[in-house]
């Protein structure tokens, strides 16, 4: 809480110096209330000099919160005046009561004691604006239920003799009424910020409802002894001391934010029971003819009651509904993946007698309806499917659609190759979509309960069940077969997949198993070797897996299972790292070396990938150009909206982007204008037949183009003097093959990025 240093120290003293008057306060109340006030050994000039001492001694502390803490100022300089003006109000009472002269109703102090009423409830109503900000509309009904009723036990308890008004002089009616009324508000200020927290108040808060309430006992008991012709108020007089302690205690409590909160069962309880109160106060002020404004409060508070319960019925509908849509494909109406997976973990944790099995389902070249029918057609497509899906089951089987073209299905039903004939067979009849019939066909991945490995929990069986299932859905996909059965004892590569895959994530996330290291991650660099000498120096970072077993791992039989099981990020975020280090090390011996880095298609959809990427150049005191980032033109075209934005803010933060294995797909050129790239990489398929005339017409015209297009142009797979002859030739800004030499372990040197070029024209 403290802004300034000094404010630690201040609140500690403020601590002991309310523990010291509060001490002395009990001492002088157990004098006082019982009837012994003039032999109190606090009773120093007079009965209310103590008061006096703790109201002005609090002011000041109050006031002190005000210099050395600007939060609130305003709100906690009127709660100093508070206790500033009741502390001159007894000293004026003192100097009345000793001058032995007859005081009339209105005196001279009730000019100091009245303004602190109003000013402590604009000083709360500051407190509360930045407290309360964000509560809706049901937490307002909860604010005026608690407000009125309040306002209305007030009431009740100052009762008819203390509130009426007739006969009275004006000044008189100021003293009568003015005291309870503004009361019967501060009161029901308090419940209604009490409400608005959903009745979860802080410290500060409490000592500050503490406070309304004594303000309250006291004004109310003050009111009543005079409406009964009584003189003798110095008992309850004594109460001010308390007020005084807790203004002084609140000011330097910490305070915390009151936001709104889900409704649970204490906001649903908390209207009925402000109504049954009010109903109470409605029968007793009925039977003992108590003021018609505590009946008119609470017939209020009644009716807001009952508009509150509505507002909650309908906010417990509309959370209801919420749920729904959360838990629903918006497409085909099916559950999504969220719905899915809590079905499956109620099904397993509800049903253990019985063997459930999961199905999972692509279509198969959906993405060829997509691009070659448009996306409103593949969406029909699914829309169509999912009914046909649903008539292949039983009643209790649940059918989900994951995202994309896949979709899952939970049967506990025995016979799941027939089910999963019955699927295939609904996916595979012809399917009339916006007036044509689409060929249609699906790879299904089973996982049985038996067969998959057993978690722990719930939780982890369910996603086991449902790894079990993607990993035999792969394989059906790839072996071109209908469906495969998840097979834990089946093909070697299957079994090793699934090792491996665990040993990257245990590596990648730095989680264990009780099992021996898993090896790590090792970056290999390869030049890029410039035509022009005057190029900055150029390598590209490839990832090895040195394996404790298996020696060096390949990227190619690593990579596609990282994608497959979520876990590119993490690979990728480590290539970045490792790549970044060794460049920090390179810079600082001199050598200003760019190195690229590869990403996937998963890494574009990271959120914080570009914040990752320029903080930790800026760590390490690279330049933004000592990175480029490497995407393949399959990755660029599959996502083009969000990849082109990540680019975009990549390269206008000064990192490099380079287009990888450009050649390999059909619709590159159209978008090359569209990507935010820097660099062409020619693949080697293009630079492998530079014999043959068209291949070498083909690399020509891309190298021309890309030129066009201000790119710059790296020919991949170089791996002869009359390939890299050709390509100089063609125009090509730098080459990279085995022709300069294998991929090296980075060093304290780069490998060599300028070779004698000319020599081999």
């Amino acid at each position: 809480m403290a802004e300034r240093p000094g404010a630690v120290v201040v609140a500690r003293a403020v601590r002991w110096v309310c523990a010291l008057l509060g001490t002395a306060l009990v001492v002088h109340l157990g004098w006082v209330w019982t009837g012994h006030g003039e032999r109190s050994p606090l009773h120093l000039w007079s009965s209310w000099a103590l008061i006096e001492i703790i109201l002005l001694t609090s002011a000041v502390l109050v006031g002190l919160r005000c210099v050395l803490m600007p939060s609130q100022r305003v709100a906690w300089a009127l709660i100093a005046a508070v206790a500033a003006f009741n502390g001159a109000g007894y000293v004026v009472w003192d100097r009345l009561l000793s001058s032995g002269d007859p005081l009339p109703s209105f005196s001279l102090a009730d000019a100091f004691w009245l303004p602190p009423l109003p000013l402590l409830g604009l000083a709360v109503w500051l407190l509360s604006r930045p407290l309360v900000g964000g509560v809706g509309a049901v937490r307002v009904w909860d604010a005026v239920v608690a407000g009125t009723l309040g306002a209305a036990v007030m009431a009740l308890v100052l009762g008819r003799s203390v509130l009426n008004w007739t006969g009275v002089s004006p000044l008189d009616a100021i003293v009568t009424l003015g005291y309870p009324a503004l009361t019967m508000v501060l009161v029901g200020m308090i419940g209604s910020i009490a409400a608005l927290a959903g009745w979860r108040l802080d410290n500060r808060w409490r000592l500050l409802s503490a406070t309304v309430l004594v303000f309250a006992v006291a004004n109310g008991l003050v009111s009543r002894v005079l409406a009964d012709g009584g003189a003798d108020v110095e008992r309850v007089d004594q109460l001010a001391g308390v007020i005084g302690l807790l203004l002084a205690a609140s000011a330097w409590q910490r305070s915390r934010r009151m936001a709104d909160r889900p409704i649970d069962l204490r906001t649903l309880l908390a209207p009925l029971l402000c109504a049954g109160s009010a109903v109470i106060v409605l029968v007793v002020g009925a039977l003992t003819e108590q003021p018609p404004v505590a009946e008119i409060l609470a017939a209020f508070c009644v009716l807001a009651a009952l508009a509150r319960v509505g507002f909650g019925v309908r906010a417990l509908l509309d959370a209801g509904e919420q749920h729904r849509l959360a838990i629903t494909d918006e497409l085909t109406g099916l559950y999504n993946r969220r719905g899915f997976l809590r079905g499956v973990e109620e099904a397993l944790a509800a049903d253990t007698r019985r063997t459930h099995a999961i199905l999972l389902l692509d279509l198969d070249r959906f993405k060829e309806v997509n691009d070659g029918l448009g996306h409103q057609v593949g969406d029909q497509l699914l829309a169509a499917l999912a009914p046909r899906l649903a008539g292949a089951l039983e009643s209790d089987d649940l059918l989900a659609r994951l995202g994309g073209d896949e979709f899952a299905v939970l049967t506990a039903h025995g016979a799941v190759e027939q089910l999963a004939e019955s699927l295939l067979a609904a996916v595979r009849s012809p399917l009339p979509v916006g007036g044509i019939v689409v060929p249609t066909d699906v790879s299904i991945g089973i996982a049985v309960e038996g067969d998959a490995p057993v978690g722990r929990t719930v939780g982890e069986r369910t996603l086991e069940l449902l790894r079990c299932a993607d990993t035999a859905m792969y394989r059906a996909k790839t072996e071109r077969r209908g469906w495969v059965r998840y097979d834990s004892l089946g093909p070697d590569r299957q079994r090793d997949s699934l090792e491996r895959a665990s040993e990257l994530r245990a590596m990648l996330t730095g989680t264990t198993s009780g099992v021996a290291p898993h090896g790590a991650l090792e970056l290999h660099y390869q030049a890029l070797v410039a035509t022009d000498v005057t190029a900055p120096p150029r390598v590209e970072a490839l990832v090895r897996w040195h394996h404790p077993l298996h020696g060096t791992i390949a990227p190619d039989q690593f990579l596609g299972l990282a994608e497959r099981t979520g876990l590119t990020p993490f690979l990728t975020r480590r290539v970045i790292d490792l790549a970044l280090n060794q460049a920090a090390r390179w810079w600082r011996a001199g050598s200003t070396v760019q190195v690229s880095v590869n990403l996937a298609a998963s890494d574009l959809l990271h959120p914080a990938l570009v914040e990752e990427i320029l903080d930790g150049l800026s760590r390490r005191g690279l330049p933004p150009s000592a990175l480029t980032v490497e995407i393949t033109e399959q990755v660029a075209i599959g996502d083009l909206d969000t990849g082109r934005d990540v680019l975009a803010a990549l390269r206008r933060a000064g990192v490099g982007v380079a287009i990888d294995d450009f050649g390999t797909g059909y619709s590159a050129l159209s978008y090359l204008q569209r990507l935010p790239a820097t660099e062409l990489k020619l693949d080697r398929s293009l630079t492998a037949k530079l014999d043959d005339p068209a291949a070498a017409a083909i690399a020509r015209a891309c190298i021309d183009l890309a030129h066009t297009l201000g790119l710059e142009v790296v020919a991949e797979g170089v791996e002869t003097q009359e390939q890299s002859q050709a390509l100089v030739a063609a125009g090509a800004d730098r080459l990279q093959g085995w022709l300069f030499g294998k991929p090296q372990p980075g060093g304290p040197r780069p490998p060599a990025t300028t070779f004698p070029l000319v020599s081999v024209l």
